[in-house]
């Protein structure tokens, strides 16, 4: 998966780059009304260019699966585990739903513990290639 970003910051070998979600870009209509802030996320990545400098950068496929599994997946687990051990138990139906809220929330708070852990630099962006900006 590849995306193009501009360097915002330059921190010795550190840079951090803004992208624009062109993907989660839908009905919102906020970049209409003036919002700025509207689909677009910023990463810290190690590499050089200068601030401005239009990057691309990459991840690899199978690693976004993976991480989207995780995310997806774990709190899901969490939820059920929450949901069947309270049917188990033979707790009342409001009981079962806040025991699988309870479980969700374990699993999150879990897996974001974990995820330093588990990822360690493989979930990272790579610089493909680095351009000045086009002049006018």
């Amino acid at each position: 998966m590849t995306n193009k970003g501009i360097v915002k910051e330059v921190n010795g070998e550190m840079l951090t780059v803004e992208f624009e979600r062109h993907e989660a870009c839908g009905d919102c209509h906020a970049c209409m009304h003036g919002s700025t802030d509207c689909a677009k996320h910023t990463i810290t990545i190690r590499g050089k260019a200068d601030v401005g400098d239009e990057i691309v950068v990459e991840m690899d496929e199978s690693h976004v699966m993976a991480a989207s599994a995780t995310a997806y997946m774990i709190p899901f687990a969490g939820f059920m585990v929450g949901i069947l051990g309270s049917y188990a138990l033979g707790l009342s139906e409001p009981v079962m739903a806040l025991c699988a809220v309870a479980g969700t929330a374990v699993a999150y708070v879990i897996m974001r513990v974990l995820d330093p852990h588990l990822s360690k630099g493989r979930w990272e962006h790579r610089i493909v290639s680095v351009s000045k900006p086009e002049k006018e």
